[in-house]
């Protein structure tokens, strides 16, 4: 091939890294990134725009040393040279540039209620973690009722023991129930439970819940207003929801964006969060409905914040937490919109 030819495939590849790395530049400096990321990834980010930067200087110099008709040899008996069709260059090099044309041409916006409405709203946050009790209760049991299983009781209760362990719900059904004892002492066991104000009583856990039972002990002992406080949004509305017969009467305060589906009723409307634990594309939609008598007034995607009491209602036919409202307000979106992971909840 043409020596002048090869420099100029050198050059459209050093242009296209130097595009990449100029655009994490951008969004960097204007905080966009975290549109697209979670703020624990930015670092990760920024060395690749280095990496760019150093691989297309590198490019350049290819450039000119090709240009002057020099060109690389690295002596393992394959072909470098890029191919004479124009049509296969086009697409080739188009797989790099149409991206980083979306990039720079369309506006960075946060996701709201349209994607919402697509990924479904999730208005039970404690649902993960009653499947994760719920499926070990299950695979204890299977053990227990396999050929040769012996019910031994370890000297530590847990979650693998034959010790009745306390469910997050509020009953004293633990390890021993899903193997296919009665339930009649451990509803018993639950009443009593439920009158107790020992907090320890109130607040059952076992090795997945027991981080959830200790922040739901502070927040009913704290009294008052509960903060859903944008480092722990999750955990939060998880652990009020995971012991919701407890919070029941009580207030909570949190900041959202409107979102509404069309089964709700025209008083109803859910105040959301997007949550991403690593970048946009598994970002999920968590939320609390309201109820509140002119709803209306606030446009979907609109943003508030929203102080109620807390009760319990059924959506869906799920059990979930509605916010009674009384007092909202309306509010500027969180500079980052988005909500993440708290890694050292429970640390």
């Amino acid at each position: 091939m043409n020596t002048k030819l090869l420099s100029l495939h050198h050059l459209i590849k050093a242009t296209i890294l130097f595009g990449f790395a100029m655009y994490i530049v951008y969004l960097v400096k204007t905080d966009n990134i975290l549109y697209y990321i979670a703020p624990r990834m930015v670092d990760y980010v920024k060395w690749s725009a280095v990496g760019f930067y150093a691989i297309a200087v590198y490019q350049v110099y290819q450039t000119i040393r090709t240009f002057w008709g020099s060109k690389a040899a690295c002596d393992c008996d394959h072909d470098h040279t890029p191919s004479r069709s124009v049509l296969k260059n086009a697409l080739i090099y188009g797989l790099f540039c149409f991206p980083l044309l979306l990039g720079f041409a369309l506006p960075d916006t946060t996701m709201g209620s349209s994607l919402a409405a697509k990924k479904g709203m999730n208005l039970s946050s404690a649902n993960s973690v009653k499947k994760e009790t719920s499926s070990n209760a299950t695979a204890l049991s299977e053990s227990l009722s396999a050929p040769g299983a012996t019910a031994t009781a370890p000297s530590t209760p847990g979650i693998g023991s034959l010790t009745p362990v306390p469910s997050p719900s509020g009953n004293s059904a633990g390890a021993g129930n899903a193997a296919g004892t009665t339930a009649g002492s451990s509803a018993g066991a639950g009443s009593s439970a439920k009158s107790s104000t020992d907090p320890d009583e109130m607040f059952p856990s076992d090795k997945f819940t027991q981080h959830y039972a200790a922040y739901a002990k502070q927040l009913y002992q704290d009294g008052g207003v509960i903060p859903v406080k944008e480092e722990l949004f999750l955990e939060t509305l998880t652990t009020v929801d995971l012991y919701l017969d407890k919070f029941v009467g009580k207030k909570m305060q949190l900041t959202g964006f409107v979102y509404r589906e069309d089964d709700m009723k025209n008083t109803q409307f859910v105040v959301g969060r997007f949550t991403i634990q690593c970048c946009s594309a598994d970002a999920s939609p968590y939320g609390v409905l309201v109820d509140y008598d002119r709803a209306e007034q606030f446009a979907d995607d609109s943003w508030v914040t929203v102080t109620g009491t807390i009760q319990q209602t059924k959506f869906n036919d799920m059990d979930i937490m509605l916010l009674k409202v009384e007092k909202i307000t309306k509010a500027e979106p969180a500079k980052a919109q988005y909500v993440y992971p708290n890694f050292d909840f429970g640390a």
